[in-house]
């Protein structure tokens, strides 16, 4: 009688293993399918909207059907008008409080949720402003130490009029004419849920430190973690990347002799917050698949999960997914159709 019970508990289980990789496979849903762009840059979810970035155009979209409400975004200087920074840097488009903030290049402009110019504000051509309650997150430059000539990324606080006020954190991300470039670059752009905003102190190991709305610091999420070390395969991705990509490939001759790359990968690849939780999502793959640790605001972990986000290479800064609402987002290219499909996966 034990051996049947025994035999029937292990067929059992495997009959739950199987059932959970059938899941696994088919947990991907296609909910639409996009003609109106090509070369998206970034998908965001905020204010009861889906934005689709390409170039200066922001594409808006229902998410209850997902089709199209409207398009907003003329390039050019005027009012209303967002500029492309010439260096190939990213821009940031932030939904909040119903409105969307674009920090382009010397401007940070505000548009209603569908696109309707509201004000613009001159600011320095080389920072970015994210709204943070009432205030703002600035992303300057600041000297990588005392009296150095070289430049790194930090994080300051600023207040409603985007003046400057206390230095968040530093970051290791060097900038400017005599940067150098150690890849994979340990990531520290901020994310905010609610009052709180979360920086990945990547200099630190696996370290998320958690701020108030004046800029105080509450506490760090530590964790251990594994070392992975980089595989050649990556150095060598990286340098072709420099070599073909459309914009970067002229720079090579100038780049070359600057990018440098790290023993172990950074154990955090990018974060996102939504509803009280923090999805981490690591550089350790299974199958094709990368970990995400998902967490509530304290650090304490929910759940583990693996998710279809790709590994990327150089200054590539495209990212085709998202989370909101307990549901990763991504855009997948048809080629065959021209079109773009948008699939989501239930966390």
């Amino acid at each position: 009688m034990k051996v049947k019970i025994i035999l029937f508990t292990a067929c059992w289980s495997l009959l739950a293993l199987l059932q959970v990789q059938v899941q696994a496979q088919v947990q991907a849903e296609k909910v639409a399918v996009f003609e109106e762009f090509g070369q998206p840059e970034n998908i965001n979810f905020g204010n009861g909207c889906i934005y689709v970035k390409e170039k200066t155009t922001n594409f808006v979209y229902d998410p209850k059907d997902y089709k199209l409400i409207t398009k907003f975004g003329k390039e050019g200087e005027g009012p209303g008008e967002i500029k492309k920074n010439p260096f190939g840097g990213p821009m940031a488009v932030t939904p909040h409080n119903d409105k969307i903030y674009i920090s382009n290049f010397g401007k940070l402009s505000i548009f209603s949720k569908t696109g309707k110019f509201i004000k613009e504000y001159k600011i320095n051509p080389f920072e970015n402003f994210l709204p943070f309650g009432e205030k703002y997150i600035c992303i300057p430059v600041a000297p990588k130490e005392e009296n150095s000539q070289k430049i790194v990324l930090a994080l300051f606080l600023a207040d409603e009029n985007l003046k400057k006020g206390k230095m968040i954190y530093k970051s290791d991300l060097e900038v400017g004419p005599t940067a150098n470039f150690n890849f994979p670059m340990t990531p520290f752009y901020p994310v905010i849920d609610k009052n709180k905003l979360f920086v990945i102190a990547g200099i630190h190991g696996f370290a998320i430190d958690a701020f108030d709305e004046n800029g105080e610091k509450k506490y760090r999420i530590k964790r251990d973690y594994k070392r992975l070390k980089i595989p050649s395969s990556y150095k060598d991705k990286t340098m072709k990347w420099f070599k073909t990509d459309p914009f970067y490939k002229q720079f090579y001759e100038i780049f070359k002799d600057r990018i440098d790359f790290k023993d172990d990968y950074p154990p955090i690849y990018i974060m996102f917050a939504d509803n009280g939780k923090l999805y981490v999502m690591m550089n350790q793959f299974k199958k094709e698949q990368r970990e995400c640790i998902v967490m509530d605001r304290e650090g304490n972990e929910k759940k583990r999960i693996y998710l279809p986000v790709p590994e990327n290479y150089g200054m590539d800064v495209a990212f085709h997914f998202t989370i909101s609402d307990n549901y990763f987002y991504k855009l997948e290219e048809n080629i065959d159709e021209e079109t773009w499909e948008l699939y989501r996966i239930k966390i």
